[in-house]
């Protein structure tokens, strides 16, 4: 999988909580390059901030042009 901040080499990623002690408490993906780490939460929580952002201003003015 390619990083979705440099286009990296992003690998598989489980880690687990040292509080706990048990293994499954992480599953995600972290980029080798700039370290970004990307899971399922992180991943749904962008997805709702985006529709929030779309909801919330539906037209945007780019600049010298016309309202997208």
């Amino acid at each position: 999988m390619n990083c979705l901040r440099c286009n990296g080499l992003a690998v598989s990623d489980d880690s687990f909580a040292v509080q706990t002690g048990s293994p499954a408490d992480f599953h995600g993906w972290r980029c080798v390059n700039c370290g970004m780490v990307i899971d399922d939460v992180i991943r749904d929580n962008r997805r709702v901030t985006s529709q929030t952002r779309r909801a919330a201003y539906p037209e945007r003015r780019r600049y010298g042009g016309q309202a997208a």
